[in-house]
């Protein structure tokens, strides 16, 4: 990255913690109790490196390095800790499984809203409580989304060793055997999990198309969203809700020209709730607007 202190102040907006600042590295975590959730290194140019998952076990990331191409990194060097191994995925993305982070306390949360409905009313005798018009209160990164140069490849690479399945997968129109877009799920068999914790676009671009943290409630999406236009940060798309996964979404453009999104309200599935398979010509991307398809994956 060519310019961390730019990229530090919009993160900082954005709702990210400073974990740590140097003149060569910038490391950002949430309010979840991660010690470590984004990392930019000094560099001459802006782009992707690469992303982690955390696994269950030590064991874990010795099965991992049976893996061709895998790599021991040993100790990470970065706030929190824990042990790592790398893998490549088709696209040359490094792929960190770690294992061992300690982790923090968790940050205070908002009064959870409550709802009054025609149907149902839950907020009695009191008004709905105030909500920050500042940086949002960021609990995890929930997931990312990638440019792939040849999607059959990367979601085969992706399930085969990490385990994610599809949860809603798009092919071109009329030819279903040829897919081109899929978000992912961890398969944890009757555990419910995220509707996605990957996002994989055929694009020749490669690269990250976006990461993705979870804020609280839409409510305080809302009011981040006039936070960030305050500080006239540019806004990519949103607030919406997409129809796939259901989660509310706000997407912003760092000074490195990366998408950062807050989502709220996903929807969890299990290994059994099994895949579906789209026309991508049928697909709308927001159930709040018109805007097609394209102005997401652009």
């Amino acid at each position: 990255m060519t310019d961390l202190a730019v990229q530090h102040a919009f993160a900082n907006d954005f709702g990210l913690v400073t974990a740590e600042q140097t003149a060569e590295r910038l490391v950002m975590r949430t309010q979840g109790g991660d010690a470590c959730a984004y990392v930019a290194m000094k560099g001459t140019e802006n782009r992707f490196l690469g992303l982690a998952f955390e696994v269950e076990d030590a064991t874990a990331l010795e099965q991992a390095l049976k893996l061709d191409g895998a790599r021991d990194l040993g100790l990470l060097d970065l706030p929190g800790g824990g042990r790592a191994v790398a893998l490549s995925d088709p696209d040359g993305n490094e792929v960190l499984l770690v294992h061992g982070s300690h982790r923090l306390p968790v940050g205070e949360a908002y009064t959870e809203l409550q709802l009054n409905t025609p149907f149902r009313k839950e907020r009695l005798g009191r008004q709905q409580y105030e909500r920050d018009i500042g940086p949002a209160r960021l609990w995890r990164l929930g997931h990312a989304g990638l440019f792939v140069k040849n999607f059959a490849a990367s979601a085969a690479w992706y399930g085969e060793n990490l385990g994610l399945i599809g949860s809603d997968v798009y092919h071109v129109p009329g030819v279903p055997q040829v897919q081109i877009v899929g978000f992912m799920r961890l398969n944890r068999g009757d555990e419910f999990t995220d509707h996605h914790t990957l996002a994989l676009m055929q694009d020749e671009r490669g690269g990250c198309h976006h990461i993705s943290f979870e804020a609280q409630d839409f409510e305080a999406q809302q009011c981040t969203h006039k936070f960030l236009r305050q500080k006239d940060h540019e806004p990519i798309w949103g607030v919406g809700r997409h129809p796939h996964g259901s989660h509310v979404f706000d997407v912003w453009r760092s000074p490195d020209r990366a998408r950062f999104e807050t989502f709220s309200d996903t929807d969890l599935l299990r290994a059994s709730d099994g895949t579906r398979v789209h026309d991508i010509s049928t697909v709308m991307m927001d159930n709040w607007s018109n805007d097609g398809p394209e102005r997401y994956f652009a």
